[in-house]
């Protein structure tokens, strides 16, 4: 009998040294687990942050970089002598007129021989001045321009026109020297068609007012 107690204490003793252990882990699993849990919560917290202040970034880079470029859209009706603001650009159309002998531009976009005018056919000449106020580059190029006369729009000739195209940068400016071709005898109407702008700038001669009788 002494014998079979002292046997079956030890076994006892372990059991209950088991249940202990098993109690210490369960009190020390309830006691970490809200620690954890805050710390997963503050984390996800935090992420979620970062990742709208990102957005928010993102959003308004993009806002001011389109915005900047050109600030309004349709179609801006100009005058000669007078200078158009469209966006951060400024364009001047110091001259438009019909000529016989057309001046040649220093830079040519064509460095084919220039060709004389048909029969009853007339040269358009515009000196126009284009100049970059904004932060970014913009792209000039003479074969954006095209001059109306009558109800047709004529493309330059390019052997009688320049520069060539090119990206403008911020803060600077350059003169074009534009020829066109077409019937003689009409008032000529400069438009410009910039890929960087949403519209037409046309740009003609002021109308000179009717004086009144009485």
């Amino acid at each position: 009998m002494l014998s079979a107690r002292r046997l079956r204490r030890p076994e006892a003793i372990r059991g209950a040294e088991r249940r202990a252990h098993g109690r210490g882990r369960a009190s020390s699993f309830s006691t970490l687990f809200p620690v954890v849990l805050a710390l997963i919560l503050a984390s996800g917290i935090l992420w979620s942050a970062g990742c709208s202040k990102s957005d928010d970034s993102a959003n308004n880079g993009s806002s001011s970089s389109t915005t900047s470029r050109s600030k309004q859209t349709g179609d801006v009706q100009g005058q000669i002598g007078k200078t158009l603001a469209v966006g951060d650009v400024r364009v001047t159309v110091n001259a438009l007129e019909a000529t016989l002998n057309p001046s040649l531009p220093s830079q040519r976009i064509s460095e084919q021989a220039p060709t004389p005018p048909a029969a009853n056919e007339s040269f358009y000449q515009a000196f126009v001045r284009v100049e970059n106020l904004g932060g970014t580059p913009v792209r000039v190029d003479g074969q954006d321009f095209y001059c109306l006369v009558g109800n047709s729009p004529r493309a330059i000739d390019v052997t009688r026109s320049g520069p060539e195209a090119r990206s403008l940068l911020p803060r600077t400016s350059v003169d074009l020297l534009l020829t066109f071709r077409g019937p003689a005898g009409f008032e000529p109407v400069l438009l410009y068609r910039p890929p960087w702008y949403d519209g037409t700038i046309r740009v003609a001669q002021p109308v000179e007012a009717t004086p009144t009788t009485t």
